[in-house]
C-alpha cells in the first residue's frame, strides 16, 4: 500500500471529520510530506487546510525557508501564517526553549484568531524511536518511555495531533523523491554535537540494520505501555480515595498496603503536586512514614512543596504555607468581641451580655481577673494549675496536636502573661472564679461559619 493510501487510513482512523487544521511547516522533508498528504486525502476526508511557520532567525536559511513556504501556499491555495522571531529579542540562555515556547504560542494565537482547534506536527516514528532512547540514557519517570503521544490537549479544548508516527524518515524521503517534491535540510540535523542527532546517525541505524521492524516495535511498546499506565493510574486513585481524609491521607491504611502499593501512591500523589519524583526521594518518604518513632515530620520535595507527616495523617502542602504566624497581644475589653480571624472570635463578657451558642468554649473568671489578653502559643508557655505548672507544649503533644497547627494554637493569659487557658485544649483550674467573687465573668471563643 502506498503512503497516500496508507495515510488516508491513519486519517480516517483518528475520525476528525472535515475541521480545519493548523498545520506547523518548517520546510523540512517531514512538514512538506504532511502538507502534500493532507492535500492528497479523498475529498470526502479533506479538512481545510492553513500553514503556520516561524523563522527563528537561527540560519541563513531560515528567510529563504519562509518565502519558499509562502509561495507553495499561494500556488496550492492554502492560507499561510508567519513570524520572524528577530535576534534581538533571542535569550542569551535557552534558546531553544524559549524558541519552542515563541512557536507554539503563534500557533495559538492563529487558531484563536482563525477558530481552528486541531494543530498538526510532522513528527514520525523516528523521531519516536530517537526521544524514547534519549529518555532511557538520562533515566526519570517511567511515564517518560511513552514517548511522543499521538495527540494531546494543546490551549485547553483543543488538539496537538501528530499523524506521521506510524511512517518512518525514510518513508518521507521516498515519498518526496518519488513526488518531485521541494524541502530544505537543516544542516545542524548533520552535526554530531547534539545527543539526538548522535543516536540518530549512530544507533537507530544500527538498531534497524538489526531488526527491520525496529521502529514498528518501538511503536507497539508505547503503546503498551501507555495502555498499561492509565490502568495503573486508575488502580493507585483508587488506592488513593480509600485513604483520602480531610485531613489529607491515612497513615494507617498506607501502612497496610504492599511494597508495590505504597510505592505506587506516593508516586502518584507526588505527581500531581511536584511532577516526577525520584528513586532517592521516594526511598526517603517510605523510610520516614514508615518510622514509628517519629510521629511528626517533614520532608522537601521538589520546589516549594514538603510532604507532612503528623501522627495518623500524612500529606503535601506548599512550603509558603507553613509560615509563622503573629505574636500580636489581643486585649479584651469588657462587652466586646476581638476577631482573630476570618473564622473564629473571642469576647470577655458578663453572662447576662451574650446569648451563648451550643458551640461556643467559655472559660469562667473572677472579677480579679479582668485585664485579660489573647494571643498565640509562645515557646515556654505554661498554663498555670494549682498544682503547679504545666508547659503547654507537653499539653499539644500529649493531645497529638500537629506541629503545624500548634503554633496557631490561642491562649488566654493574665496581664502577667500567665497562661489561664490553652484556648480548644485545656483550661487552668485558677482561672475560676473564687466564692467569694461578687461578680463572675466568662470568656468566650466561638467559630464563625
Amino acid at each position: 500500500m502506498e503512503l497516500t493510501a496508507k495515510f488516508s487510513q491513519v486519517w480516517r482512523q483518528l475520525d476528525l471529520g472535515k475541521q480545519p487544521v493548523l498545520v506547523a511547516v518548517s520546510g523540512g522533508v517531514d512538514s512538506m510530506v504532511l502538507l502534500e498528504l493532507l492535500q492528497r486525502l479523498p475529498q470526502t476526508l479533506c479538512p481545510v487546510i492553513e500553514v503556520a511557520l516561524v523563522n527563528h532567525c537561527l540560519r541563513p536559511e531560515g528567510q529563504q525557508e519562509l518565502e519558499y513556504v509562502r509561495q507553495y501556499c499561494d500556488e496550492h491555495g492554502l492560507k499561510f501564517h508567519s513570524l520572524v522571531w528577530p535576534k534581538s529579542q533571542h535569550p542569551r540562555a535557552g534558546v531553544e526553549e524559549a524558541g519552542r515556547n515563541v512557536r507554539y504560542r503563534f500557533f495559538a494565537d492563529v487558531m484563536a484568531d482563525r477558530k481552528i482547534k486541531l494543530l498538526l506536527t510532522a513528527h514520525h516514528g523516528d523521531d519516536q524511536a530517537e526521544t524514547v532512547l534519549m529518555k532511557l540514557i538520562r533515566g526519570g519517570d517511567l511515564r517518560q518511555l511513552q514517548g511522543i503521544a499521538w495527540q494531546r490537549p494543546f490551549q485547553g479544548s483543543k488538539l496537538l495531533l501528530r499523524p506521521l508516527l506510524g511512517f518512518s524518515k525514510e518513508q518521507l524521503y521516498d515519498y518526496a523523491k518519488k513526488i518531485g517534491l521541494q524541502y530544505f535540510e537543516d544542516e545542524s540535523n548533520q552535526s554530531d554535537d547534539f545527543l539526538r542527532n548522535r543516536i540518530r546517525h549512530q544507533v537507530v541505524p544500527l538498531l534497524k540494520q538489526e531488526e527491520p521492524q525496529f521502529l514498528a516495535h518501538v511503536a507497539a511498546y508505547q503503546q503498551q505501555l501507555t495502555d498499561l499506565l492509565l490502568l495503573a493510574k486508575q488502580s493507585v486513585e483508587q488506592l488513593l480515595a480509600e485513604a483520602a481524609t480531610e485531613q489529607g491521607y491515612d497513615l494507617a491504611v498506607w501502612l497496610s498496603k504492599t511494597r508495590v502499593q505504597k510505592r505506587a501512591m506516593l508516586r502518584q500523589l507526588c505527581s500531581q503536586k511536584t511532577g516526577a519524583v525520584n528513586e532517592q526521594q521516594l526511598t526517603e518518604l517510605i523510610k520516614l512514614l514508615e518510622n514509628a518513632h517519629r510521629p511528626q515530620a517533614s520532608l522537601d520535595l521538589s520546589g516549594s512543596v514538603a510532604l507532612i507527616k503528623s501522627y495518623s495523617v500524612f500529606y503535601l502542602t506548599e512550603k509558603c504555607s507553613l509560615t509563622s504566624v503573629t505574636d500580636e497581644t489581643f486585649v479584651l475589653s469588657m462587652g466586646k468581641w476581638v476577631t482573630l480571624s476570618s473564622t473564629e472570635k473571642i469576647g470577655l463578657f458578663e453572662p447576662d451580655q451574650v446569648q451563648l451558642q451550643a458551640s461556643d468554649d467559655v472559660l469562667k473568671v473572677g472579677a480579679s481577673q479582668q485585664k485579660l489578653g489573647v494571643r498565640h502559643r509562645q515557646p515556654g508557655d505554661k498554663l498555670l494549675t494549682a498544682s503547679g505548672s504545666q508547659k503547654v507544649k507537653k499539653i499539644l503533644i500529649d493531645q497529638k496536636v500537629p506541629n503545624s497547627q500548634r503554633d496557631r494554637v490561642w491562649v488566654v493569659c493574665q496581664k502577667s502573661n500567665e497562661v489561664i487557658w490553652v484556648v480548644g485544649h485545656k483550661k487552668s483550674d485558677l482561672s475560676r472564679p473564687s466564692v467569694h467573687d461578687k461578680i463572675h465573668y466568662i470568656v468566650v471563643y466561638r467559630k464563625l461559619d
